[in-house]
């Protein structure tokens, strides 16, 4: 995990960044706990620092892991407890690109659901979990400088923290047309599977269903290595693949 610290233009607030753009052949549980004891564990101490500086100096680092632990009590329970949809149990014992089509099609997943899912792999399938983030931007942003945070709001506001020599409406066409990709592999031996969406496809920009997020799918059995499917991710022209599944309910995961 790595986290980074944004200090507002006035000096007076700060947003905290937590990001992981590339995890390889982990144990999903192992890997998901710790992230989120660290996330909470950072997330304390900052929160205690704005309003005692001085009383967080003078705590240890065990302090804040045992405090971000209490409020994790149970929290992981849910989703191992979370019931997954048969067919995407079996797609993990399925080895035939005809029988993984027929098993996804007309299938939906919720957080909680892709959460379990995860898990499941690893404890009932014994696969690992990879995950990568892929970002490529607009042409012509060569030489310039973007802010370090970057938000529009629904009114068209653009919010941005940090030097830029970019107007606001070549910012909204940064956020508007840069193709980010994240995508979670299963992985075991030479057998590997994926689930990937983009930014467009959660935000309701792609060709279906109506603007419903969904997921893409594609496996070592449609022809394509890893490594090349990767380096298809990274220069922003992926692989086609017409396998979808939708998305369900994001953005209302507990927190």
């Amino acid at each position: 995990m790595n986290t980074e610290k944004v200090y507002d233009e006035n000096g007076k607030g700060f947003t905290r960044i937590f990001f992981s753009d590339k995890v390889e052949k982990v144990n999903p549980i192992e890997y998901y706990k710790t992230f989120e004891l660290e996330k909470r564990a950072i997330t304390l101490k900052d929160l205690l620092s704005v309003k005692n500086p001085y009383l967080t100096s003078q705590l240890s680092k065990d302090f804040f892991y045992k405090k971000a632990a209490e409020t994790l009590e149970g929290f992981f329970e849910q989703f191992e407890q979370t019931p997954v949809h048969e067919n995407f149990l079996k797609l993990l014992v399925t080895t035939r690109k005809k029988n993984q089509i027929a098993l996804l099609k007309g299938l939906s997943i919720n957080p909680d659901e892709l959460m379990s899912f995860i898990f499941k792999s690893y404890t009932e399938f014994g696969y690992l979990y990879s995950k990568y983030m892929f970002k490529n931007m607009p042409t012509g942003l060569e030489g310039k400088k973007l802010p370090k945070l970057l938000n529009i709001k629904e009114d068209g506001t653009v919010i941005k923290v940090g030097e830029t020599d970019l107007k606001d409406g070549e910012l909204k066409n940064v956020i508007q047309h840069r193709k980010v990709i994240v995508s979670h592999f299963f992985e075991k031996d030479d057998i590997w599977h994926c689930f990937f969406l983009t930014y467009n496809s959660i935000a309701g920009k792609e060709n279906h269903n109506d603007g419903q997020p969904h997921f893409h799918y594609i496996s070592s059995s449609f022809g394509i290595s890893k490594e090349d499917f990767l380096e298809s991710m990274r220069v922003g022209n992926y692989k086609s693949t017409n396998v979808h599944f939708d998305l369900l309910d994001y953005g209302n995961q507990p927190k």
